[in-house]
């Protein structure tokens, strides 16, 4: 019985340690924002800061995804404003 508490205890700490899909999507927007001008930065860190609280829709490459949806944002934070 004791091996099998130890072993329970050693898989959920081990579980801990993993980065989730929420976590791992936030990182690359923050990656991203480090590369990125001063506008699209603060549009992707935004962006990872909502997908580290709300979670994260679809994986990286998913057009729908929320890190696409942050990535077009940022695009389009870039662009000139009409004048």
């Amino acid at each position: 019985m004791t091996k099998i508490l130890i072993l329970a205890a050693t898989a959920a700490l081990a579980a801990c340690g993993r980065p989730t899909p929420a976590e791992n999507s936030a990182d690359l927007l923050e990656n991203a924002a480090d590369q990125s001008t001063s506008a699209a930065a603060e549009v992707l860190d935004d962006a990872a800061d909502r997908i580290r609280e709300n979670g994260v829709t679809g994986n990286a490459a998913d057009p729908d995804g929320s890190v696409q949806n942050a990535v077009e944002e940022a695009a389009n934070a870039q662009l000139p404003r009409g004048s």
